[in-house]
């Protein structure tokens, strides 16, 4: 019945997610960086010092009026058109075949993936908080409690997981022609720290996106953004103390494997999940430099990881990062495994302009382009984004030329010019990033803006993140391949 779904089955269960994302607004009225360094040139392309994404300054949003109600930019775009009704579901798992990724019916498939980001984990600039105390989840979380107290901020994660993603925008996603998402999961959400139990409410999550795909004809690939620990010592895989703990601590390297298992074990026989991305950016080699001091144990855990799932599940694909933001290979090794696949990330922050230029041609990824025939394996760009629209018209055209399937980072975050959409900053907005960016100050502790203010900001976020309230950044789609923007209504030259 999970993949047999007819209309009325789509209409009950359509109607079922539209609720759950009102609940953030019920919960209104009843209450009444990816700041990764790029990587280095010779890992990955032209790279850069590291920093901040363009268009994520810390300057404080300016106020505005917002229309809760205001028509989407998108109103008159081609897809919109479309009728909302089942797709065709995938029959077969999606598969290696050598250096071919080959979907369940046996023919090539180039993945266009749309990254789901900011929302099972948190990273700070998707909000525009900027400075250490509003950097990633487990700070965040804190900043609200101090914000609107305990009660509220419950109540608010609680909406804000059920509609800053639903079957919506997974709609919108397989209407605008990306074939798949991949999904940036917490492992402290799954699996509490402190706990061996697992979270049924948070895997609900999980549970839901594969539904959604496979409704709606868009492959899921699991991403361990944040593992037990963290494995980067960086805000974006929410570590406690900024150390990656994974490789400090043994018992986190049995969580990730017990993790890891469960999640195998609930999904193996679902033909839209596509695969596991073990770890996402392990082990920076920059700064910090971590690299150096733990990059033996990578590889091992790896093929630990890898032996655990293939005890519950012979079915997906085994996707493996290298360290130094995935893009050092050196730190992995041959295939252990028939259905595995390479990943590689692509970034170009704080670039000369000759970087820049230099990470636009395909002798930037041609070291992945050796290994994969070396190792005869697929290999594909787990992550790219955060630049201009020109960077965008080269480098995923120069993917698709080469046969390396993309993902755009990131799908939707606030107040961006750089993705496919962007979310209003409420009214109230400015105070609340004022005091987060305070508090990591050494001039005392800061003036706390007051709890109904920040309510009633938090409250109109809660709307602001539904698809139907984004922004449109049509500019950045027609930036893509012809598999997305002819789909779009992009000008054409001229115009």
């Amino acid at each position: 019945m999970s993949q047999g779904f007819g209309r009325w089955r789509f209409d009950v269960s359509h109607k079922a997610r539209l609720g759950a994302a009102a609940l953030a607004v019920a919960w209104v009225v009843g209450c009444a960086n990816k700041s990764s360094p790029s990587p280095p040139g010779a890992a990955g392309g032209a790279g850069g010092a590291g920093g901040t994404p363009n268009d994520a300054d810390a300057t404080p949003d300016v106020e505005a009026p917002v229309d809760a109600n205001s028509t989407p930019v998108d109103a008159a775009s081609p897809v919109d058109a479309e009728v909302w009704q089942d797709r065709e579901a995938p029959v077969g798992f999606v598969h290696a075949d050598g250096a071919r990724l080959l979907d369940g019916s046996g023919s090539p498939l180039l993945l266009r993936t749309a990254a789901l980001g900011n929302w099972l984990l948190n990273e700070g600039y998707m909000w525009r908080f900027m400075g250490p105390a509003g950097d990633r989840g487990r700070r965040i979380e804190q900043r609200i409690v101090e914000l609107i107290g305990e009660t509220d901020a419950a109540a608010f994660w609680q909406s804000f997981r059920n509609g800053y993603v639903t079957e919506a925008d997974f709609f919108r996603i397989s209407s605008l022609g990306f074939n798949s998402v991949r999904l940036a999961i917490n492992a402290r959400l799954l699996m509490p720290e402190g706990q061996t139990a697992f979270d049924e409410n948070e895997f609900r999550h999980l549970e839901d996106v594969v539904e959604w795909g496979t409704r709606q004809g868009v492959y899921v690939i699991f991403d361990m953004h944040g593992a037990p620990g963290g494995q980067t010592g960086t805000n974006i895989d929410d570590d406690a103390d900024n150390t990656p703990a994974l490789f400090t601590n043994a018992m986190n390297q049995d969580r990730l494997v017990a993790l890891w298992t469960e999640i195998a074990r609930r999904f193996s026989d679902r033909t839209i999940v596509l695969g596991y991305d073990l770890l996402n950016e392990p082990l920076p080699g920059t700064t910090p430099n971590f690299l150096p001091l733990y990059r033996t144990q990578l590889w091992p855990l790896y093929q630990r990881v890898s032996q655990a799932i293939r005890a519950v599940d012979p079915n997906h694909v085994l996707i493996v990062e290298g360290g130094n933001w995935a893009n050092d290979w050196t730190t992995l090794g041959p295939p252990y495994d028939a259905n595995m696949m390479y990943s590689f990330h692509k970034y170009c922050f704080s670039c000369t302009a000759a970087d820049l230029a230099a990470s636009e041609t395909v002798s930037s990824i041609q070291t992945y382009l050796a290994y994969r025939t070396a190792w005869n394996r697929p290999i594909w760009c787990g992550e790219a984004g955060e630049n201009t629209n020109a960077w965008y018209r080269a480098v995923y055209q120069m993917f698709e030329d080469n046969g390396v399937g993309w993902t755009f980072w990131t799908w939707k975050k606030t107040r961006s010019t750089n993705n496919p959409y962007s979310i209003t900053p409420p009214a109230g907005w400015a105070a609340i990033q004022t005091y987060v960016q305070a508090s990591a100050s050494d001039a005392g502790p800061p003036t706390v803006p007051p709890a109904a203010d920040s309510k009633a900001a938090f409250d109109q976020f809660l709307i602001n993140i539904r698809l139907d309230q984004n922004t449109l950044n049509q500019a950045v789609l027609c930036s893509l391949p012809a598999a997305i923007s002819s789909r779009v209504g992009c000008p054409t030259v001229g115009d």
